[in-house]
């Protein structure tokens, strides 16, 4: 009679970059401060666009009203316990 021999499991490989990505990664971390004061101008005058003010103003509105709406459901919620009779 024979004995089922396990199967082995197969060993992970190691996740590695490729070239480009490598070269990506040098090139970003070389020109850093060069691609920051770009993104740092690019969303200074972005934010200055009324239709993209607006959006972010109605945006920003929907967030805080979801958090206070959270809030006090949670305060309701701790109230509710410490009414009920024990």
């Amino acid at each position: 009679m024979e004995t089922p021999t396990p199967t082995p499991t197969p060993t992970p490989t190691p996740k590695t970059i490729s070239k480009q990505g490598v070269f990506n990664q040098r090139y970003r971390n070389k020109h850093r401060a060069k691609y920051n004061d770009y993104m740092r101008e690019y969303q200074r005058k972005r934010s200055q666009d009324p239709v993209i003010r607006e959006k972010n103003r109605v945006n920003q509105l929907k967030y805080y009203a979801k958090k206070k709406a959270k809030k006090l459901a949670e305060k309701s919620d701790d109230e509710e316990i410490l009414l009920q009779p024990k």
